[in-house]
């Protein structure tokens, strides 16, 4: 009998599309043993990026790698097996195939995460441009099987309560300070009367739009002592910065000098926790610990104008100029699935070390894909090195250095105001992210697709 050469065509594309999006590296069994497994296949095409030699990145990280201008997802091949397994996945129900209720919030979380990229500005960085046509109809072709699966994984407000503390299990597999959410320890939470408290990681243009951000402090000493050092910084009346005529063009403003000094000893944390999507269709915190940033002052200089300038001076010296010991954790899927130190693992640990903070810079991906002249000759950053990105905003001596109270980048040379920080419970700081959060223009579009 002879064959039909269109449906022989059309059978060998669809084994071909099928066999792509089986992942093949480290993520094949994330969610199952099966790499064939619908979970594994669509976060392999959501969030697995191939390089030009074949390498894969980004199976496992935090934050996907999606830039402001990513044209991933939006254009060609990858945006058609996205839209093709997000409606496989509706159709099946394959929100029943896995009942394990850390994966599906997991797997809720990380798809919350790219709606909202989808939902943001996509400004081009790289050539050709996408018009705004291309990406108003790629998104809206996502968005909405986007919706239902992030709906159809929801857990129960009881379920979520159940979710494990991961960073509890942390503490007794790694070097993370055991006490630092303690309620009445070392370490105080701080917040501001008028928002979050960490404005820089909940801007608009990049990841972490879907977390409590929690800052905590820990002077030398008693609690006491840290809490009075606190009040010392809201009493402080005089202006942040100071403006010398006298010094060179470049040095003349510079960060008032007479601020309350920060004592050597002094521990800064940065504690991110995930947000989730209830059964209900309420935002709702977890106890699901995301990332985890410590700092430690050694040294502390004397604020100077010189000081100031060589703070932001960017060198190979620069974190230790800074005085700072500096330590990042983030969550991995794969050891938080298989009950290993409760799933925050040492950058060290990852293969190579991106910039999506903020979504700054370029999407190293499609650059490469383009053969655009200003392509990198390597792909993302040794972890080892990843500290120097965070000392480029926190560069500056002491207090100066804690954004929080003082963003110097955020703040104009001469004007601004410095947070006035008070201590704030855990559930105070979970009520305002969450306000937050329900103000916000993604929130409201995710919002309406959810009740259709």
């Amino acid at each position: 009998m002879g064959r039909n050469p269109g449906a022989v065509r059309r059978l060998m594309g669809a084994a071909a599309l099928a066999l792509a999006a089986v992942p093949s590296s480290q993520t094949a069994r994330l969610y199952d043993d099966n790499p064939a497994h619908l979970w594994n296949r669509l976060h392999a095409a959501l969030f697995v990026r191939v390089a030009s030699d074949g390498r894969e990145y980004g199976g496992d990280r935090v934050d996907p790698l999606l830039w402001v201008g990513s044209t991933y997802l939006l254009e060609g091949a990858a945006h058609d097996q996205g839209v093709r397994l997000l409606n496989e996945f509706v159709d099946a129900h394959a929100e029943q195939f896995i009942h394990d209720p850390l994966k599906r919030a997991i797997l809720q979380r990380d798809l919350w995460t790219l709606f909202d990229w989808l939902n943001g500005d996509h400004t081009p960085y790289q050539r050709p441009d996408l018009t705004p046509e291309v990406i108003r109809q790629s998104t809206d072709e996502l968005r909405a099987p986007l919706a239902t699966v992030i709906s159809r994984l929801a857990l129960t407000p009881e379920e979520i309560r159940a979710l494990p503390d991961n960073y509890a299990s942390a503490t007794r597999a790694t070097m993370l300070p055991p006490d630092l959410l303690a309620s009445d320890g070392r370490w105080v939470s701080v917040g501001r009367p008028d928002g979050p408290v960490a404005v820089a990681h909940v801007r608009d243009s990049g990841p972490g739009k879907n977390s409590v951000f929690l800052v905590l402090i820990r002077l030398p000493g008693a609690r006491s002592d840290t809490l009075r050092y606190l009040e010392a910084l809201r009493s402080f009346s005089g202006p942040l910065w100071r403006h010398d005529e006298t010094l060179p063009a470049g040095m003349q403003d510079y960060p008032n000098p007479q601020l309350p000094r920060l004592p050597v000893g002094t521990r800064v944390a940065l504690v991110r926790r995930a947000l989730l999507i209830d059964s209900a269709g309420r935002i709702t915190a977890t106890r699901l610990t995301e990332q985890v940033q410590l700092r430690a002052y050694q040294m502390i200089s004397p604020m100077t104008a010189r000081e100031f300038a060589d703070a932001q001076r960017v060198d190979e010296s620069m974190f230790e100029r800074a005085g700072q010991l500096f330590e990042e954790f983030s969550l991995s899927r794969a050891a938080l699935f298989g009950g290993r130190m409760g799933g925050l693992l040492q950058l060290a640990a990852l293969n190579r070390f991106f910039i999506t903070f903020s979504s700054q810079g370029v999407d190293v991906f499609d650059v490469r894909r383009t053969h655009q002249p200003n392509a990198p000759t390597e792909l993302g950053w040794d972890p080892a090195r990843a500290k120097f990105i965070c000392k480029d905003c926190h560069a500056p001596p002491g207090v100066y250095s804690f954004n929080s109270f003082m963003p110097f980048r955020l703040v104009r040379a001469g004007g601004g105001q410095a947070a006035r920080l008070a201590e704030i419970s855990l559930a105070e700081a979970e009520r305002t992210a969450i306000a937050w959060k329900e103000q916000r223009a993604d929130w409201v579009t995710l919002q309406s697709l959810l009740r259709h």
